[in-house]
């Protein structure tokens, strides 16, 4: 028996030992994501690769990835874009809303939020009435219809997300999380609170904030 055989029996044995329910394709699995000693190192940033172009390249590749893999199930869900499952699902958590409220919330072009609230009514999953305290504005909550089809949205886009993130262990994904919250509650704070102010303001406002 060659020693890298031998070397495969025994993480085979290892991962049978903490998962004594697994089957040969969860160890390979676990095996081909790094499950075993293959740890990522650390990246270096550079002069040529700085913080900003490393981390905005992974970024905006993911946000392309999420939109290329959700059109695979927007087909099935008659929905357009993954905005329109995002709307109706804050929507339903926090209930009845301005129009304006909803779109806010989601750091949302007015324009493109209007779209957004306007597919969801044409589809029968929102609904409309006049503000009670405000009669210049709309009132929007989710229909039965959307609540049920809410429900069935969840499976799928749980799908969505064990593709993007499976890849990553529980502490990379608990880290990532960690990271991405924290990022967004300080731009979301400045979106709503330092909406018209320049770049050079904003980045003076960070600066502090690193301090």
């Amino acid at each position: 028996m060659s020693d890298k055989l031998v070397e495969l029996v025994n993480l085979w044995y290892s991962f049978e030992k903490e998962h004594p329910k697994a089957e040969i394709h969860d160890f390979c699995k676990a095996y081909l994501l790094g499950n075993s000693s293959n740890k990522q190192v650390s990246i270096k940033f550079t002069k040529e690769n700085p913080r900003g172009k490393v981390l905005g390249r992974a970024l905006n590749r993911l946000s392309k990835m999420s939109i290329f893999y959700s059109r695979k199930n927007l087909v099935d869900l008659e929905l357009k874009t993954l905005d329109d499952f995002v709307f109706l699902q804050k929507l339903t958590e926090l209930g009845t809303l301005t129009k304006k409220q909803l779109i806010d919330l989601h750091v949302t072009e007015y324009t493109t939020g209007i779209e957004i609230i306007k597919r969801l009514i044409q589809l029968g999953l929102v609904k409309e009435k006049v503000n009670i305290e405000d009669k210049r504005a709309t009132s929007i909550s989710t229909t039965a219809k959307g609540k049920a089809f809410l429900q069935r949205c969840y499976p799928y886009m749980e799908q969505i997300g064990s593709v993007i993130f499976g890849p990553l262990e529980e502490e990379e994904a608990s880290q990532l999380a960690h990271t991405l919250s924290k990022l967004d509650v300080i731009h979301t704070n400045l979106y709503h609170t330092q909406r018209d102010a320049t770049l050079s303001e904003l980045q003076k406002i960070i600066r502090a904030i690193e301090k």
